[in-house]
């Protein structure tokens, strides 16, 4: 390979390993676009071999990097060995970053190389890049490109047509910034002035209003140490700590709902009584919390089938009847093994710990009357932006609840609250996050945090949180730009080709 092969590639891989710090927990907001001039500049005049090279490099770079806290979750906290805990980091991030290549091999393939047409298709091909990397493989919607301008002026974007039309609009201004600087196209400079001007503007549209009501809500991160929690001569003594924080809080002022964070609860809700419930809190304060749910406990059977990772919410502990929810979406080879059939002698040689857990079905939001109206999900649920749009129905409020301490002191917590951010600037709904090790937010419907927790330590949080009324752009057609960009990117290959077609032609 010659000396500007490699450069390319080389350039191409700081690229995306610089765009991890424009991600949380650094927010330097502006080498996004910056980073993704460098790389599509490194594409315009590219064939599509080496286009896809420095997909494929672009994409180490990033995951390589930005997704590095997958060690920490498989080795240091679930017991796989130094060597294949890196292998396994390399290989998953070898295979997101291999949709990048496809992509950029794609858009080489279908249009003429040092094109404007090239150019711009780079955004739409990246946004239908996005939406595929959310589904396949069960999906894996992480560091999209959108999440780095969660706290800036092109959130806007985001009750519009969600984090994927956030992450075309910095394509978009990157295109036209490369455009600039490859071919001395100055007329683009008021485009970008335009662009800038147009989501400066989207940002003071009001999409919902407050219901008239104002809850308040206590969060309590109990940071229980991952390797306690399921020990049964711990257990009791996790429950009561929940417990007694939460009368703690309730009898300073008048609470209307307690969130505990997932699987706050080492115990299955069949075994909990309505006298567990009616003494956590004081009557009148809704509990919401994480728990094992196991149906057939209830029917006697000698097995443990069936369990769900679920959340329970017990409006009136009077009574103590809760409603539950169960997780639909489930972390592959976490909380269940996919193609158990291939990789069940792995766990078996490596002797690795894992739930195996069955995804729920369906969701209605969680209701104490027409106060309370909760949009639950539970762990990375909330990072697929089009299911937990589908589910949410009439709910006024998000509530997120999960575990980060398997991430240990990595990005990913950081990563997971910046998603909560945008799912509330998305759907404009105010979100509370309750996680056990941190960092709990509760986060405005504007996408802002207006109180946080520090991590791996214990901290209750009281907050006054406005249900919202009314729905987003995004709330109602969902991620259309998805389908917008693949039909624009369809039709410029087949322009490419008749092009392509009448020159040849002509000759």
């Amino acid at each position: 390979m010659k000396n500007s092969g490699w450069r390319g590639l080389g350039a191409s891989f700081v690229s995306g390993a610089l765009l991890v710090l424009a991600f949380a927990p650094f927010g330097f907001w502006l080498l996004a676009p910056l980073c993704m001039v460098a790389f599509f500049s490194q594409l315009i005049n590219s064939s599509p071999k080496v286009a896809m090279l420095r997909g494929l490099a672009f994409g180490l770079g990033l995951y390589g990097f930005g997704v590095s806290w997958v060690y920490v979750s498989l080795s240091t906290y679930g017991g796989m060995p130094f060597w294949m805990g890196s292998i396994a980091v390399l290989g998953f991030a070898g295979i997101l970053a291999s949709l990048i290549a496809i992509m950029a091999w794609l858009v080489a393939r279908s249009t003429p190389a040092g094109s404007t047409l090239r150019l711009f298709m780079l955004p739409f091909a990246w946004c239908v890049f996005e939406w595929l990397k959310s589904w396949v493989l069960t999906g894996f919607p992480w560091l999209d490109l959108g999440y780095t301008q969660t706290d800036t002026w092109l959130s806007g974007w985001a009750p519009i047509g969600g984090v994927y039309l956030v992450s075309f609009m910095v394509c978009l201004i990157s295109v036209l910034t490369s455009a600039i600087f490859k071919t001395r196209e100055y007329r683009m400079i008021p485009l970008i002035a335009a662009l800038i001007g147009l989501s400066w503007s989207a940002n003071y549209i009001n999409w919902t209003k407050d219901d008239g009501t104002a809850l308040r809500v206590a969060i309590v991160q109990a940071d229980v140490p991952i390797n306690q929690k399921w020990q049964s001569d711990s257990r009791a003594r996790v429950i009561e700590n929940y417990r007694t924080q939460s009368r703690a809080l309730a009898a300073g002022s008048q609470l209307d709902l307690v969130v505990w964070p997932e699987t706050a609860l080492p115990i299955h809700l069949q075994h909990l009584t309505p006298e567990f419930w009616q003494t956590s809190v004081p009557v009148g304060t809704a509990l919401l919390t994480g728990l094992i749910d196991t149906p057939s406990l209830l029917d006697h059977a000698p097995s443990y089938d069936r369990s769900y990772n679920a959340a329970a919410l017990v409006c009136n502990v009077e009574d103590g009847v809760p409603q539950v929810y169960r997780k639909r979406h489930l972390v592959p080879f976490g909380e269940y093994l996919p193609l158990r059939f291939l990789f069940q002698w792995v766990l078996d040689y490596l002797e690795l710990p894992m739930s195996d857990f069955y995804a729920g079905s369906g969701m209605q939001p969680l209701s104490c009357g027409s106060r309370i109206k909760i949009g639950l999900s539970i762990c990375y649920e909330d990072a697929f932006a089009d299911e937990y749009r589908r589910y949410l129905g009439d709910a006024g409020i998000l509530v997120n609840i999960g575990e980060d301490a398997w991430f240990g002191d990595s990005f990913a917590p950081h990563q997971r609250l910046q998603m909560a951010q945008m799912r509330a600037r998305e759907l404009s709904r105010p979100m509370v996050r309750s996680a056990n090790s941190g960092p709990s937010a509760f986060i405005d419907h504007r996408g802002v945090i207006t109180a946080q927790s520090l991590q791996f330590t214990q901290a209750n949080l009281v907050e006054r949180v406005y249900p919202q009324i009314g729905t987003t752009w995004y709330y109602r057609f969902g991620s259309w730009i998805v389908l917008f960009s693949g039909i624009i990117w369809l039709l410029a290959g087949l322009l490419s080709i008749v092009t392509a077609s009448r020159s040849n032609t002509g000759r």
